[in-house]
């Protein structure tokens, strides 16, 4: 499936549910989107910027190598997303890993 609608996916989900939240790691809260971007909040820190680039970028590691989806955050580092690990790759699981393949 494409990246941009997979992206769309996501933050449809985000939107509806208003959290994502994978088991045993941190929350972040959905705020608003702008053309490029998703604003969360987070369960500890301040509310944080995310570019669509960014996550886009997570959904073609994970199209890429599967079992990155069963990994934690820090995996998508070598994607060149850093700061932002977290709630990307928490905002990646709004969808299924079979949604990637």
């Amino acid at each position: 499936m494409d990246s941009k609608i997979l992206l769309g996916k996501i933050l449809q989900r985000f939107s509806d549910k208003g959290i994502s939240k994978v088991p045993g790691y941190n929350s972040f809260g959905y705020l608003r989107e702008t053309n490029d971007s998703v604003y969360v909040s987070r369960e500890k820190g301040n509310d944080t910027r995310v570019p669509f680039e960014k996550i886009l970028q997570g959904i073609e590691a994970f199209k890429s190598k599967s079992e990155l989806y069963n990994e934690g955050p820090t995996a998508l580092r070598e994607y060149d997303i850093i700061y932002i690990t977290s709630p990307v790759w928490s905002m990646l699981h709004l969808l299924l890993a079979s949604d990637y393949e």
